[in-house]
């Protein structure tokens, strides 16, 4: 009791022995007025006087004792009044720190139903998750599913439009070939009628050589050896066209063959479409189903994308709820530390000053004690009552100690279950991070599902690309026909070529003959005499020349004749080459027609049908925005209504705790006042039986006295 700052039962304790010491007193007072009254109804005046003195000296020492009492009583009672003013105040504090921390119990206790239905929260948010990634799940195996649908579809697309790409190539190439066999007739047409012209021209100039040769051979041998070697030249030259005539005609016959391969290649290519249509109409029928399927997937992704808006939704709330969760418990844990320091600095110094009185008190209930030691055995009822109360107070002072115990204890607990539910939260807060994580899977998902669409559409951009690119491919083969062309123009300049140095020759020749007719001017004195020798010769050099001119004229009607049936076969030949290539070129011209027109018809209604996918769906996600929109503010009204409700009825619950303990308190006060009344009614009995008995000893003396 004294260590825990409770002096005031020592006080009480001396107090008690001083009111005891005094009615024993009176006690020895009144036995020896007894005697004395005898003495004077027996004995003499004389003793009588005797003892009238004495006892004005006892009344006397009595009065200086009693006054000497009253000034210590009087001082008791002052310090027993200071003591019960500390007694009181210790008792309010008591009282204080047990409402607040009944308030603490309180709040406590709504943290931990808060932090329960967090924890409800949190398992439904996980359960939720764990069905959505189930959902996920089940979505990415049909997606998958659908993919390799997809892509076994777009296989079958892609080899029908390499087909299709490869037809329209062989065409192409078919129609290039056509036109350069074309081109290649016609210039053969040229350099046949240039060779036919240069044949004639030659022709011309062979008559006209062999007239002047005949001439000449009339008048020199000389010019005779000189036309032999022109004859032999022309020889030459007409086995060079015979060759020349064999090579065109080997190549007509290669243009007969190309032509019928072309008329096979078209008979193929028919039977190619036709397969080609056969499998378009396959491809179209996969196409609507995948298209159905392509709209099963847009439900798909749009119950994802409503659920998402829901998750994120209710994500967004439990943060909120999480942020103000964390932020009332650091303010709690901050108030009740920055409390417990307050209070546990006032009740040090509260110690400090209540052991240094308890110090000073305890010498002085030394004193009073050594005083104090007869006045016990009056008191001891008294003692009983108060060594009862001081039991009773001494169970509280423990049940106290116990309570301050269990509620250290309660702290640490507390604490402990903050930094559980610390860590609670970091859990959760990386299973909503796992969480975003997913959503944010999702949106990727779905982003590269637009990615596959916009690549599906530039892969139709690429094959057109690609179609352009091969027309420049195929302009670029022009190109390099044109420079086959231009290599075949380069040789037959440099047969142009071959024929001026022919020419040069012929001019050498001339400028030969120059020379040897000034050789023969000057031997016309010598051949005179020769002339007559020459005349036999002439004669044989004549029938010679005949029958060469013969032979000439012979082979050159043949050649002739065979140049005409050439002319006419290459004319039939191109007059069929033309027809069939004429209408070669209408028909693919008509399939190229219908082609582009089915090709531009697909293309159109694609796009028509993606643009009423677009907007269909764009309408339905501004729908289910619209409802989650909705849905979510009803659901906040909600959730602010039950939390208000809840909060309502938790001030309610701690209303009626904390007005249920205030009756108590005021209960256990009034309780107080009433065992301290008592004591004061026990007090002022004791001060009224100690201020009667010496008036009665006073009254007895005067009596006597008389």
């Amino acid at each position: 009791m004294q260590r825990l700052g409770f002096p005031s039962m020592k006080s009480l304790d001396h107090f008690k022995s001083l009111a005891g010491s005094v009615p024993a007193t009176s006690k020895s007072f009144s036995f020896s007025s007894r005697p004395a009254s005898d003495s004077i109804s027996s004995g003499s005046f004389a003793n009588l006087k005797l003892t009238a003195e004495k006892l004005v000296k006892e009344q006397a020492s009595v009065k200086t004792d009693l006054e000497i009492s009253n000034n210590k009583l009087k001082k008791s009672m002052e310090h027993i009044r200071a003591l019960e003013e500390k007694l009181q105040n210790a008792f309010n504090e008591n009282a204080k720190l047990k409402v607040k921390q009944k308030e603490d119990e309180k709040l406590w206790k709504g943290l931990e139903s808060k932090f329960s239905s967090t924890k409800t929260l949190c398992d439904q948010l996980t359960e939720t998750l764990q069905h959505l990634a189930v959902q996920v799940q089940d979505a990415e195996k049909d997606k998958e599913f659908f993919e390799e649908k997809l892509s076994s579809s777009s296989l079958v697309l892609d080899g029908l439009n390499q087909q299709m790409h490869a037809l329209s190539l062989k065409l192409e190439s078919a129609e290039e070939t056509v036109r350069i066999r074309g081109k290649e007739l016609e210039k053969l047409k040229i350099e046949e009628e240039e060779k036919d012209k240069i044949l004639r021209d030659e022709q011309r100039k062979t008559a006209n050589l062999i007239d002047e040769k005949d001439a000449m051979i009339k008048k020199f041998e000389e010019t005779v050896a000189a036309n032999r070697l022109v004859t032999e030249s022309l020889n030459s030259k007409l086995e060079e066209v015979y060759l020349r005539l064999k090579l065109k005609e080997d190549d007509i016959k290669q243009l007969i063959f190309t032509q019928e391969n072309l008329e096979k290649e078209k008979s193929d290519f028919q039977l190619h479409n036709s397969d080609l249509a056969r499998k378009l109409d396959m491809s179209s029928k996969e196409i609507r189903n995948l298209e159905g399927l392509v709209q099963v997937l847009a439900a798909q992704l749009v119950e994802l994308d409503k659920q998402n808006l829901t998750f994120s939704y209710k994500f967004d709330d439990l943060n909120a709820l999480y942020e103000s969760c964390f932020k009332l418990v650091q303010q709690e844990r901050d108030l009740a530390a920055t409390h417990a320091k307050k209070q546990y600095d006032q009740l040090h110094d509260k110690f400090l000053y209540r052991k240094s009185e308890m110090d000073a008190l305890q010498l002085i209930n030394q004193e009073l004690n050594n005083k104090c030691i007869e006045l016990q055995k009056v008191q001891e009822s008294v003692h009983a009552q108060l060594s009862e109360d001081c039991r009773l107070a001494g169970e509280r002072i423990q049940k106290l100690e116990f309570e301050a115990e269990k509620r250290v204890s309660e702290k640490l607990q507390t604490e402990m279950l903050v930094s559980k539910l610390e860590e609670n939260i970091d859990t959760l807060s990386e299973s909503l991070r796992s969480s975003e994580n997913k959503r944010q899977d999702l949106l990727l998902k779905l982003s590269s599902l637009e990615m596959e669409n916009k690549g599906n559409y530039e892969k139709l951009q690429s094959e057109i690309q690609k179609k352009a690119e091969e027309v420049d491919i195929l302009q670029k083969e022009c190109e390099a026909h044109r420079q086959h062309v231009d290599l075949l123009e380069k040789q037959i300049s440099h047969s142009h070529d071959l024929a001026e140095e022919k020419e040069q020759l012929i001019m050498h020749c001339k400028e030969r003959e120059k020379k040897l007719e000034d050789q023969m001017e000057e031997n016309q004195e010598l051949l005179t005499a020769a002339e007559s020798k020459l005349v036999d010769a002439k004669k044989q050099y004549d029938q010679m020349l005949e029958s060469k001119q013969l032979e000439l004229s012979r082979h050159l009607k043949e050649i002739s004749l065979r140049n005409d049936q050439a002319d006419k076969a290459v004319e039939e030949m191109e007059r069929k080459c033309d027809q069939k290539l004429t209408e070669c070129k209408e028909d693919s011209r008509l399939y190229l027609m219908h082609v582009q027109e089915e090709h531009a018809a697909l293309v159109s209604r694609i796009q028509q049908e993606h643009d009423r996918k677009e907007l269909a769906l764009k309408a339905d996600h501004t729908e289910e925005l619209k409802r989650a929109q909705l849905q979510s503010e009803k659901e906040l009204r909600e959730k602010t209504t039950l939390l208000r409700s809840e909060h309502e009825a938790q001030t309610r619950a701690l209303r009626f705790e904390h007005e249920d303990e205030c009756k108590k308190l005021q209960e256990e006060l009034d309780l107080q006042k009433s065992k301290e009344e008592r004591q004061r009614a026990l007090l002022q009995l004791q001060w009224k039986v100690m201020g009667d008995k010496p008036q009665d000893d006073q009254e007895v003396n005067s009596k006597k006295g008389e």
